[in-house]
């Protein structure tokens, strides 16, 4: 059988008219149960879909959402995605996901994609820089979800987000009570979160009378190549009793390096957290990020918005749950 059946073929079939095809696999009540019957087992038999596009362009909605993240195979986004996902489905909308690998021109080409494919809004997590997300997304709702858009232009658009400085202040202060003086800190590439996670670091150090070293302050590259480089140089050479990885990625990073070391006195802070930390030898601070409340508000904000554009836009700040483990 052909796959271009059309929505005529199945009329032709049930020898109905084309309307009646419509509201029957759209389960309208306005045509019978027998009927509808008839006509769905036929479009079945023949192979019909329906024009999804088609639709969309009639109804001006594809009930279709675009999702750009920097990488589905880290854990946080992975579930990020699947909370995401969940909420839309719920509200009867598809996603449809990209991958930026923290590129800018992937992520340009992403959204250009998701435009093409007609979705009725983005949620964004930025690769940073300076994107002119204005001229990039035109009308399309958008709403940016753990990471900020571009300070210039950060008021045109909802932010969703953790809250970074208090989540690692209250990392900090639990290791300095442990008995932390000199923590060092691997922050990362991500410009809007490293600040901010920075920025919540030293206030724990100040609330403590604990001058910050700027020689304990170090960042990742993006691929994390260096991270175990800076856990000898944090834990040997600099002497430091704790050690404060600012994501997953930087600890696990840090993890692969511990057994080299040989160290046994320290502790460890992670902006993140998983479930087999529990099983590490090391004491572990972590902040617990809110996944499914984020990607919750995340969809139902930008749906809000899919319904009304004139909404004021809003930021959305949503506390970690700090876990410390002994």
């Amino acid at each position: 059988m052909s796959t271009n059946i059309t929505i005529k073929d199945v009329a032709q079939q049930a020898g109905v008219s084309e309307a009646t095809v419509s509201r029957a696999l759209n389960n309208s009540p306005q045509v019978k149960q027998a009927t509808r019957l008839k006509i769905q087992t036929i479009a079945d038999r023949l192979g019909y879909h329906p024009n999804g596009l088609a639709r969309s362009i009639r109804v001006q909605r594809s009930h279709t959402l675009g999702m750009i993240i920097p990488d589905i195979l880290n854990g946080f986004f992975t579930q990020l995605s699947r909370a995401i996902e969940d909420v839309a489905s719920q509200a009867g909308y598809d996603v449809l996901i990209v991958n930026t690998d923290e590129h800018l021109k992937k992520e340009a080409k992403g959204i250009n994609l998701m435009l093409e494919k007609q979705v009725d809004g983005l949620i964004i997590t930025s690769a940073g820089a300076f994107t002119d997300y204005p001229k990039m997304l035109g009308h399309t709702p958008a709403v940016f979800v753990d990471r900020m858009p571009p300070a210039n232009i950060v008021s045109q658009y909802d932010r969703v987000l953790v809250d970074n400085i208090q989540g690692t202040q209250d990392i900090i202060d639990c290791l300095i009570k442990r008995g932390a003086q000199r923590i060092g800190i691997i922050n990362s590439a991500v410009s809007a979160t490293a600040t901010e996670r920075l920025q919540g670091y030293h206030r724990a150090l100040a609330a403590a009378n604990i001058s910050p070293d700027p020689d304990i302050e170090v960042t990742a590259r993006t691929d994390g190549s260096n991270v175990p480089q800076m856990t000898r140089q944090l834990l040997v050479n600099q002497k430091c009793d704790a050690l404060f990885a600012a994501d997953n990625t930087i600890m696990t990073g840090v993890l692969t390096k511990l057994p080299d070391l040989q160290l046994t006195h320290f502790q460890l802070g992670a902006f993140d957290d998983n479930e087999w930390f529990n099983f590490l030898p090391q004491p572990i601070v972590t902040a617990k990020q809110p996944i499914a409340e984020l990607g919750r508000v995340a969809v139902e904000r930008l749906l809000a918005r899919v319904a009304n554009d004139q909404l004021p836009t809003q930021e959305f700040r949503l506390p970690a749950e700090i876990i410390p483990r002994s």
